[in-house]
């Protein structure tokens, strides 16, 4: 079991990589030059403190890793309306030569065709459309034997 010191150790150590740095902000010290440096090195060393910087560094990773419910939200955000864009927008005031510009920026809607491949995608993870389904209309070739008029009937 780790002490509140070595977690802050590892904490550190996780924020800089540096072991030295690390011990010396966790509140290790030493009386000779390489003291510190050979602390930090023993520290890291210890299985308990290994282990422990592998699953912070493993949460970590996790964290910065977009979550399908993440991705699920923001979909159905913006096929509710929900989600908006920030568009950016220059508004130039001024005589000839003597402009003045200035960056507004506004929230608006999405685009309706950004809300509709919103909705194309979602069908597409919960397969409401097939993959393979073609947005362009199909031909349809339709044999007719019905004879004219002045035909006679096909024999069969």
């Amino acid at each position: 079991m780790l002490t509140e010191r070595k977690k802050l150790f590892c904490d550190y150590y996780i924020i800089s990589l540096n072991a030295t740095d690390a011990a010396r902000k966790a509140g290790y010290s030493s009386k000779s030059a390489n003291g510190l440096k050979n602390k930090a090195y023993k520290l890291m060393k210890e299985p308990d403190i290994k282990e422990y910087i592998a699953e912070r560094l493993k949460q970590k990773e996790a964290d910065l890793i977009v979550k399908q419910d993440d991705i699920l939200k923001y979909l159905s955000g913006c096929v509710l309306g929900s989600e908006k864009e920030n568009k950016i927008y220059i508004l130039r005031s001024g005589n000839k030569g003597n402009y003045n510009d200035e960056l507004i920026e506004k929230e608006t809607d999405l685009q309706p065709r950004d809300r509709i491949k919103a909705a194309e995608i979602m069908a597409k993870i919960y397969k409401l459309m097939d993959k393979n389904e073609n947005t362009e209309p199909q031909k349809v070739i339709i044999e007719c034997n019905i004879p004219l008029k002045n035909e006679e009937p096909p024999d069969e």
